[in-house]
C-alpha cells in the first residue's frame, strides 16, 4: 500500500498543532502530515495547502473544532479531500474505510489494560495503522501486537524530543513517529 512505502521511505510524521505551523511541515522531507488542528472552515484549506505540496493530509477528526466522529464528519472531510482519518473511535475508522480513506487508530498506553483493550478492538476491527501514545511505550508493547496481529503498522507518538528518539522507535519496529517538535521536522531519521 502506497500508505506504508511512503512512512517507509521517510519515518516521521510531521503532527501539526497550529495552522500557523503547516508551511513548516511542509517543507520537510515528510511524504505524510497530520493535521491536529483547525476547523471546519479552515480545514478544507490545510488539506489542499498539503496536496499542493505533493504530501498526504491526514486528518484527526477528533480534534477538529466543530467535527464530531460521525459518518457525516467523515464524508466532510472525504469530500475535502482527506487522505486519512486518525481517531480513537473504531466506528468513526469503519467509516473512513468505508469512504476509501485511510484509518489510523490512536491509542493511549497507559497500562496493561488499556494494551488487552487495543487488543480486543483489533480482533474487530483491523485499522490502517494504530499510533500508540506516548512513542516511548511502543517498542514494549510491539511484541503483544505483532504476536496477535503480525501485519500491523505501528506509528509512535506523543513526547518525542529527539532525532535519536525517532531512530530508536523505528530501529525496534515501529515504522513511522509522529512528531510535534518542529525543530525535528526538518531533519531526517537515520534508522
Amino acid at each position: 500500500m502506497a500508505f506504508q512505502r511512503l512512512i517507509g521511505d521517510f519515518p516521521m510524521i510531521p503532527a501539526v498543532r497550529s495552522v500557523e505551523h503547516l508551511d513548516e511541515a511542509l517543507d520537510s522531507s515528510a511524504h505524510v502530515v497530520y493535521l491536529l488542528c483547525g476547523d471546519v472552515t479552515t480545514v478544507p484549506r490545510l488539506i489542499l495547502k498539503t496536496h499542493a505540496a505533493s504530501k498526504l493530509a491526514v486528518v484527526n477528526l477528533d480534534l477538529v473544532s466543530g467535527l464530531s466522529g460521525t459518518a457525516p464528519a467523515v464524508d466532510y472531510l472525504a469530500d475535502c479531500g482527506a487522505d486519512g482519518i486518525i481517531s480513537t473511535h473504531a466506528e468513526t475508522l469503519k467509516a473512513a474505510h468505508a469512504r476509501g480513506l485511510l484509518g489510523i487508530q490512536r491509542t493511549f498506553m497507559l497500562d496493561s489494560l488499556a494494551l488487552r483493550n487495543v487488543l480486543r478492538s483489533l480482533t474487530r476491527y483491523m485499522p490502517d495503522a494504530i499510533e500508540i501514545l506516548p512513542a516511548a511505550v511502543a517498542p514494549g508493547v510491539m511484541g503483544a501486537l505483532r504476536e496477535r496481529h503480525p501485519g500491523i503498522t505501528v506509528i509512535a507518538g506523543g513526547l518525542v524530543a529527539s532525532l535519536r528518539e525517532i531512530d530508536v522507535l523505528v530501529s525496534s519496529g515501529v515504522a513511522a513517529v509522529s512528531v510535534s517538535e518542529r525543530s525535528l521536522w526538518r531533519l531526517a531519521p537515520h534508522a
